[in-house]
């Protein structure tokens, strides 16, 4: 998981708030979530050794037992999940971005395809796949920016990451875990930016600590999961007293710094009212 951490920022001016994220949910997965009958695994083996003979890498495919004994919790059996447990929160969505760093280990199947179909009316689908940290904010600046031009009035993006992988994948532990992003159209004013942020910076961002509190095995979830549980946490969601919380990682590959500025509209909510947060995603290429 990533540290959560104390920033200073130069005081900037008010700005109209963009789209709003309204939820941010945390899924964790076990074997009993995994599908009875999880198919033929041979589609997904040939795939990889498809793709491994291209690249002239060694092929991973040798040795199954991380396939045929691994969990197998696939996008699949996530995307069940998270529909049920969502429900109604899922009303209105007409724009889906999923969010994956490595191929699912039921080749069968495609995540977003399957949330296209669970949701009513005809959403937007898009996928992101193999940006590593840089997906889930990828997804976010393609939803701002649907919602922000009027294009669509509520987007899910679904960041999802498995522990079936072949050996070498990640360094670290990676789990079967899914986070939900829900964001809608309302607009709202942004405050000033006076005093200092609470950030959340991956493992990848600069000046990162490497404490326990942040280790590995989340190649593109981390910080997101560390949103959720913030926010479902008693203090709910971790804004700084300026209102704002600012979300950065960096890619241990890719040439990306990435941050994100959530931002609480000014004006009190009502009590029961699920507070505003403004979305403005940044991407940015690293010199």
């Amino acid at each position: 998981m990533p540290a959560i951490r104390t920033v200073r920022r130069t005081p900037a001016p008010a700005e109209p708030a963009g789209p709003r994220l309204d939820h941010a949910v945390a899924f964790r997965f076990s074997a009993a979530d995994r599908d009875p009958a999880p198919g033929d695994p041979q589609p997904y083996v040939d795939h990889l050794r498809a793709l491994h003979r291209a690249a002239g890498t060694p092929d991973p495919t040798v040795e199954l037992d991380w396939l045929t004994g691994g969990a197998r919790v696939s996008y699949h059996d996530m995307v069940r999940v998270v529909v049920e447990r969502l429900g109604a929160d899922l009303a209105g969505v007409d724009l889906v971005v999923t969010v994956d760093a490595s191929p699912d280990c039921r080749h069968q199947s495609f995540p977003a395809c399957l949330l296209a179909a669970a949701l009513p009316g005809d959403p937007l689908v898009l996928g992101i796949s193999e940006q590593g940290v840089a997906g889930p904010f990828t997804a976010l600046r393609l939803a701002h920016d649907q919602l922000r031009a009027g294009l669509r009035r509520r987007a899910l993006v679904l960041v999802v990451e498995q522990s079936t992988l072949p050996p070498g994948s990640f360094a670290g532990r990676v789990e079967d875990v899914a986070v939900a992003l829900l964001l809608d159209a309302g607009p709202g004013p942004g405050p000033r930016l006076e005093r200092p942020e609470v950030g959340i910076t991956g493992r990848g961002a600069e000046a990162a600590p490497p404490t326990p509190d942040a280790p590995p095995g989340h190649p593109c979830a981390g910080a997101w999961l560390t949103l959720a549980d913030r926010r479902a946490g008693p203090g709910g969601w971790p804004y700084g007293p300026d209102g704002r919380l600012v979300i950065a990682d960096r890619d241990p590959v890719l040439p990306y710094a990435c941050r994100v500025t959530l931002t609480r509209p000014a004006p009190a909510r009502q009590p029961g009212v699920l507070p505003e947060v403004a979305v403005r995603p940044v991407l940015e290429p690293v010199a």
